[in-house]
């Protein structure tokens, strides 16, 4: 969705056709919800601390008009105030948000919300403390970094690998529904589908709240928490598939059929089923890049030597 056209229905200046493409755009998907209602709450913040910025909206605008029609030839400026207006808007209110929470922050300390979202690849992305983080596909993770207390990041959906910069003023919390992990300075891996969480611990220690109890991990360490039906599940991980968004290379160990169809299946939500309970339990030691799904199963197939048939979408192991 244009920003423009996000801002002038902000402003209420947009004619009904304008109107009913934003409304259909928020209504398609709840990210363009949360995309909006941080907008209008940036909008808003700046009008109630307005008195209090350096530059004031008449100002700015006043202050882009005359820098618009300095670098601008006349035929640009024929285009109307208005388009301006909204363009203004939309490359000011980044320089807004700033001050607001720079004002807000040294008054009230709240922290500023950052937002990591992924698509169809994994992503690495450095937060504002220093720690490092790469989110797999389709993955979604809020981070606010308070000055004096400490950082939270809430993991909505996916999973993520964090390497977490040590800092023991300040403790790393993240929430995945109702389960909280904390650590000082450790880096490990949480999956969060629905009501279930998955915590592995690469490196450290931490500690994970759930709603009943509270368990401290080491290194190896695997938990996994269903906070609707109250499961908890606990061991030691036996391999580093789990890792395979972060370096994209699917690493086998004497890795068992049942445990590779698995972590496929999650990396390309694809569906592959063994038709034979008998080659469940193969093993395969090798490393794939993380390449078309048919060429991997292919190879798997040739080296077992199992069948592989296709299905449509789906893929048979016999």
């Amino acid at each position: 969705m244009d920003d423009i056209l996000l801002t002038k229905y902000l402003l209420n200046e947009t004619n009904e056709s304008e109107s009913a493409s934003v409304r259909s755009w928020l209504a398609a998907h709840p990210d363009n919800e949360r995309k909006f209602v941080q907008l209008r709450r940036i909008w808003e913040a700046s009008k109630a601390f307005g008195s209090r910025l350096e530059m004031d909206e008449e100002q700015a605008w006043d202050r882009f008009v005359q820098r618009r029609n300095a670098i601008e030839p006349a035929r640009t400026r024929r285009l109307g105030a208005n388009w301006f207006r909204y363009a203004a808007a939309v490359i000011l209110l980044p320089l807004v948000m700033w001050g607001i929470y720079g004002l807000w922050d040294a008054q009230y300390g709240a922290p500023a919300l950052m937002v990591y979202e992924t698509d169809a690849y994994p992503q690495t992305d450095t937060l504002t403390d220093g720690s490092i983080v790469t989110l797999n596909s389709y993955a979604t993770l809020h981070y606010a970094q308070e000055k004096r207390k400490q950082r939270v990041a809430t993991l909505e959906e996916g999973e993520v690998f964090f390497n977490v910069k040590q800092d023991p003023a300040r403790p790393f919390v993240v929430h995945s529904g109702q389960v909280k992990v904390t650590v000082l300075g450790t880096s490990f891996h949480v999956r969060r589908s629905g009501d279930e969480t998955e915590v592995i611990v690469e490196s450290g220690q931490v500690k994970v709240t759930g709603p009943k109890q509270d368990l401290k991990l080491s290194v190896g360490d695997r938990l996994l928490i269903n906070t609707a039906t109250q499961r908890m599940e606990t061991g030691k991980v036996n391999d580093r598939l789990y890792q395979y968004y972060v370096d994209n290379r699917f690493v086998m160990d004497n890795t068992p059929l049942w445990r590779i169809v698995e972590v496929l299946n999650q990396a390309y939500r694809s569906d592959i089923q063994i038709a034979n309970p008998a080659i469940r339990d193969l093993r395969l030691t090798t490393t794939f890049r993380r390449g078309e799904l048919e060429d991997i199963l292919q190879v798997i197939g040739e080296t077992l030597r199992i069948e592989v048939q296709q299905e449509g979408s789906k893929f048979i192991l016999k």
